[in-house]
């Protein structure tokens, strides 16, 4: 497995015909770990004859990937072509100039100050789930689809100044059904063509389309208005290329607005379905956390300015998207040869970084499956950045990555202000890796109000 100049990945074979892929579609995490364990940091994953991937969790390898070296690294094609069915051509799945300009387009609707106007939609949409749960605070209930549908009302409070709480039951289930479908097409069937007139196609092509009408009615009624609200949308509307002075599209702008559906209502909701798994299950940690937000803010509703007093609040946040990233693993694709390691990466190689794994790096992280939220206050200087990256990193690092750090500490110290929330369930909650991480079978919880 060595010459005097390159020096190859160890890693399966798995079965002569089939490769490993069975064994990755049936339990990707687990495999992935089971790789790790057995093979390092560097594997060489056969998944099928002539197809191998290459799975790199060393922190260097990442940073190599991500920031030092990206300009040699770009999305595989089955990427865009997968999850573009649903984003299109977003800055998700865009690349080389088209993605640049996209992305100067929008980074000025992320800048700090114009995520600080957005505040008040994010406290009073949590307001409002307290609100509706104090009707009925003593009944168990699956807490997942509730903080989706908080999330989603988030989304939509400050991309469009709308609020599509009314729609969120129909909107949700189509996000569940084109996740499902993508992560399908991806895993098991990328060669099915769409038009084809099999079950998936029509029941994706019918949620594609609930999706679609909802933006685009937005989208046009904003445009048609004399009184354009001072939020997201309004900010897309009017941003201008700086070099064509050209503005977006109602297709670029359905792209990008699913886009942000997509993270700011999926990733954030799932990562808070988990706060409230691993609070409901450690009382000690969780009355920490509501002794910190009591005495900060003595029951009023927080503001972007309590976020510095809540350390512990936001600890537990960033523990919790280390344990269970939404983003549990990113593509690339190797433009050149290349050399991490010290082992040869060919040119053309389909590669994975996988925060799941990295995140729970024994050699950088102690005791590393376990819930400890201390780790954030009294961060390791030993630890190397990337070690940690739960919004990606480099250029390509998650746009809403500041937007998601807002919203999740200020919806938690406004839920636990009034309740106490308790697990109702020692099974363990299991991890579904479809698109992105979300507890398989929801997490039931019972509330106690304070």
């Amino acid at each position: 497995m060595e010459t005097a100049t390159k020096r190859l990945m160890p890693g399966p074979r798995g079965h002569w015909l089939r490769g490993c892929l069975w064994r990755f579609q049936q339990e990707p995490l687990e495999f992935y770990r089971e790789c790790h364990r057995e093979y390092g940091d560097y594997v060489r994953i056969r998944m099928v004859p002539g197809v191998d991937v290459y799975l790199l969790t060393h922190p260097d390898a990442v940073e190599h990937i991500l920031q030092k070296h990206h300009k040699n690294f770009r999305k595989p094609d089955f990427f865009p072509k997968t999850v573009g069915l649903l984003a299109g051509n977003g800055i998700l799945t865009s690349s080389g100039d088209f993605w640049l300009r996209q992305r100067r387009l929008m980074q000025p609707a992320f800048h700090r100050q114009q995520l600080e106007r957005l505040v008040p939609a994010m406290t009073e949409a949590a307001t409002a789930f307290v609100g509706e749960r104090l009707k009925s605070p003593t009944e168990t209930f699956d807490i997942l689809p509730e903080m989706m549908k908080l999330s989603l009302r988030i989304a939509g409070n400050t991309l469009f100044s709308t609020d599509i709480s009314a729609d969120a039951d129909e909107v949700g289930q189509a996000f569940r059904t084109t996740f499902d479908y993508v992560s399908y097409r991806m895993n098991y069937s990328p060669w099915t063509p769409v038009w084809w007139p099999n079950q998936r196609n029509r029941e994706f092509a019918l949620a594609k389309r609930v999706l679609d009408r909802v933006v685009l009615k937005i989208i046009a009624n904003r445009r048609a208005s004399h009184d354009k609200p001072d939020d997201l949308l309004t900010l897309l509307l009017a941003a201008q290329d700086e070099d064509s002075g050209g503005g977006m599209t109602d297709q670029q702008l359905l792209d990008e607005v699913l886009t942000l559906l997509t993270a700011g209502h999926e990733t954030v909701g799932a990562s808070l379905a988990w706060v409230w798994s691993l609070l409901g299950e450690d009382h000690d940690i969780q009355e920490n956390v509501y002794d910190e937000i009591h005495s900060v803010l003595r029951g009023r509703t927080p503001t972007l300015e309590d976020l510095p007093n809540l350390p512990l609040t936001r600890a537990v946040y960033d523990e919790t998207i280390r344990l269970y990233p939404p983003a549990w693993g990113q593509p690339r694709q190797s433009i050149d040869e290349d050399e991490l390691g010290g082992y040869t990466l060919p040119k053309k190689s389909f590669i994975v970084i996988s925060q799941w794994i990295t995140q729970r790096h024994e050699a950088f992280w102690p005791d590393p499956h376990a819930f400890q939220p201390e780790r954030f206050l009294t961060p390791d200087p030993q630890r190397p950045k990337f070690a940690y990256f739960p919004f990606g990193g480099g250029p390509r690092i998650c746009i809403g990555n500041t937007f998601a750090l807002m919203e999740a500490p200020l919806v938690m110290a406004t839920i636990l202000q009034r309740f106490r929330i308790r697990r109702t369930t020692t099974e363990p909650i299991v991890p579904d890796p479809t698109f992105t991480l979300r507890p398989k079978f929801g997490v039931p919880v019972r509330l106690e109000t304070r």
